[in-house]
């Protein structure tokens, strides 16, 4: 039996002559859990396994008072009852698709035995995970291009619109600290505190946090802060763009084009070969790349990439120029059920067999959505900077 025909048996699959599997909702469940598991934020998020492509969940929160005082015989009015919460999220799925290569090596290691099928879900689920994790983080809808970042709005994004936002660069300094956490605490309304279990932040930043506390004559704990534990995330960025203060800063003469390397703009004082830049920074169709090239003449700069998206220069979201450097970290305090990864059970895997690689290729589809479930009961602090 060849290792197409093996795979193809260990998922029960009769399309044997193009190898897609649709997976029974045993299997997805599995596979959905190899996922999580490997993924330190989606390991930690409340799970919404659908159905369908759209689906409407309540809040589980409770904010309100619950207990009033009672009279015999009587029920509370109607305006002391209270439910749950009568408020939905709404989650709509949108189709991605990942193509994930596995080596015969890792098949035919594990190719004879019982679960076979357990173990290449867990194989691709590992490969797979650590791009689902930075969507779930960094990820904010736009004009769609060739990124599944631009299909769903972040954990990031949404827990900026609760305005909870500590801004290091309004400190006095960008490091972390202990004050910078107990901002990000305080900014939180006390009637959702009680559920605060996590700070996320990237292990850079965990360090530095430690490094800080190790030696001072104190009794300030190195992994937690006021009784919330702190979970290092390896794929959190610390190298996210932040504006250079005193930095050069332009905007667009000319719409710019998707796809093109160049950009058109009012003014070129400071820029420069060399110098990072951004586009609509903190924006949904945020870009940052390198100057090549800098035109003082026809004010024409010359960008190491293609533009991901069309920019219009009347739109002031999107318009503006800023030189930047790529050393920015965020940290994110909330409860963990307050996370939310949405994802249909209708999972394909599709093989295609590489004889010349030695290799198997696994291509993933699934349906899946992200949301924060409360953004006022989560706090962001943003632009610190790794020692």
């Amino acid at each position: 039996m060849t290792i197409q025909e093996k795979i193809n048996t260990a998922f029960n699959s009769n399309t044997s002559n193009t190898g897609l599997v649709h997976l029974n909702n045993e299997q997805a469940n599995t596979f959905i859990d190899y996922i999580k598991n490997e993924s330190v934020i989606l390991k930690n998020a409340r799970i919404k396994k659908m159905s369908a492509p759209m689906e409407k969940i309540a809040k589980i929160g409770v904010w309100e008072d619950i207990f009033h005082p009672a009279n015999t015989w009587e029920r509370l009015s109607e305006g002391n009852r209270i439910s749950v919460n009568g408020e939905e999220i709404t989650l709509v799925t949108k189709e991605i698709m990942a193509e994930v290569k596995v080596l015969d090596d890792e098949i035919e290691d594990n190719i004879e035995g019982e679960n076979f099928n357990e173990t290449l879900m867990r194989l691709i689920s590992k490969k797979w995970a650590n791009q689902l994790e930075r969507v779930a983080l960094y990820s904010r809808k736009a004009d769609w291009w060739d990124g599944i970042a631009s299909l769903f709005d972040g954990y990031v994004k949404e827990i900026k619109k609760s305005w909870n936002v500590v801004d290091a660069t309004l400190e006095n300094d960008r490091f972390i600290s202990k004050e910078k956490l107990s901002k990000m605490y305080k900014w939180i309304a006390t009637k959702y505190r009680s559920g605060l279990n996590k700070f996320y932040m990237p292990n850079d930043v965990a360090i530095d946090y430690e490094s800080l506390y190790e030696t001072g004559m104190n009794d300030i704990s190195k992994k937690w802060a006021f009784g919330v534990g702190f979970e290092n995330v390896p794929l959190m960025s610390i190298e996210r763009a932040v504006k250079v203060s005193g930095g050069a800063e332009t905007t667009l003469s000319l719409d710019a084009v998707k796809w093109e390397n160049t950009i058109k703009v009012t003014s070129t004082t400071n820029l420069s070969s060399g110098k990072d830049i951004t586009i609509a920074l903190d924006q949904d169709k945020e870009f940052t790349t390198q100057i090549t090239d800098v035109n003082g003449t026809t004010k024409v700069v010359t960008l190491a990439e293609n533009l991901p998206f069309s920019y219009l220069k009347d739109d002031t979201n999107e318009n503006t120029i800023s030189e930047v450097t790529r050393d920015w970290a965020d940290v994110i305090l909330t409860e963990n059920s307050n996370l939310i990864w949405g994802i249909q059970r209708d999972i394909t895997i599709e093989t295609e067999r590489s004889a010349r690689e030695r290799a198997t290729y696994f291509v993933v589809t699934m349906r899946c959505d992200f949301a924060v479930e409360n953004p006022e009961a989560a706090s962001l602090l943003e632009n610190v900077k790794v020692k």
